[in-house]
């Protein structure tokens, strides 16, 4: 099993960091996306007159918000309304941008209302909290229409984050010294995408449940490297690991579960590890 590593990686996707520290910000972006004005704004710099008759907003709300949206750093302040140079940078990860925001206004209710249960009773927040309806892994084994609809909800946000996420570890860890990767809870596929892409003598497998693998299938399939990647159905989470593989990688994945689980999961890891392979754990922090 390989140590921690410490790695610099370039990672110019870190400047919406600044659109995302202030909620009132925060929530006046997220309604400019809503609303079509960040879109009529990233086709050209626009006039008062313009927004007006375009957007569903009247006089003073529309001035509202383009208040607030220079308040965060999102306008520049000219005669006509333009972005601001950081958030034109910060709009080349709109992904990005737009999988944080929706993620941050899921968890707003329950860090205002159960923050005080979160910090002195955990069990009693993890029972409330809403958040964790969203994140319904109850509803992954039957591929129902309404299944498919509400995983696919939480997968858009985690596929986003590991988009990025995915090229701090390649950078961190040699995947070139390995042939056959099993990802452990490895979701729509993205992180092998990602991996398998940088590495063409790779190929892997994504070990989740069934509604998550054909998600993922759908998501990679028209990818170059659809063929080097493929899904296996998890039935439960005390089945053993597939045998096969030279590197056995749990990416954001560990931290979902108890520490006994967590333990189990390595040692079904350890198990099913080729001789002289390696177990790999990246979690975002």
């Amino acid at each position: 099993m390989s140590g921690a590593a410490a790695v610099t990686v370039d990672a110019p996707w870190l400047c919406i960091e600044g659109f995302l520290a202030d909620f009132v910000g925060a929530r006046a972006l997220s309604s400019a996306f809503e609303i079509g004005l960040i879109d009529l704004l990233a086709d050209g710099a626009q006039t008062l007159d313009t927004l007006r008759v375009r957007l569903p907003l009247d006089d003073r709300a529309l001035k509202l918000l383009l208040n607030m949206l220079r308040a965060n750093g999102v306008l520049a302040t000219e005669d006509k309304i333009t972005f601001t140079s950081a958030f034109q940078q910060a709009l080349a990860f709109r992904d990005l941008l737009e999988a944080r925001l929706y993620f941050a206004h899921l968890v707003a209710p329950d860090f205002l209302h159960l923050s005080t249960a979160l910090l002195a009773e955990p069990d009693q927040f993890f029972r409330r909290a809403r958040l964790f309806e969203l994140f319904s892994y109850d509803r992954c084994f039957e591929p129902t229409r309404e299944n498919l609809e509400a995983t696919a909800r939480w997968m858009r946000i985690t596929t986003a984050l590991t988009r990025y996420e995915a090229q701090a570890c390649i950078a961190a860890f040699d995947f070139g010294a390995h042939r056959r990767q099993l990802d452990v809870g490895g979701n729509s596929g993205e992180f092998l995408l990602r991996v398998c892409r940088a590495h063409p003598g790779l190929r892997g497998t994504v070990h989740d449940l069934p509604v998550v693998c054909e998600i993922g299938r759908a998501h990679v399939a028209e990818e170059a490297e659809a063929a080097r990647i493929t899904f296996e159905n998890v039935t439960s989470r005390t089945e053993p690991l597939p045998f096969g593989h030279d590197l056995i990688s749990f990416k954001s994945m560990l931290h979902d579960w108890p520490d006994a689980d967590m333990r189990q999961f390595l040692a079904r890891a350890h198990a099913a590890l080729e001789s002289g392979g390696s177990i790999l754990i990246f979690e975002r922090a």
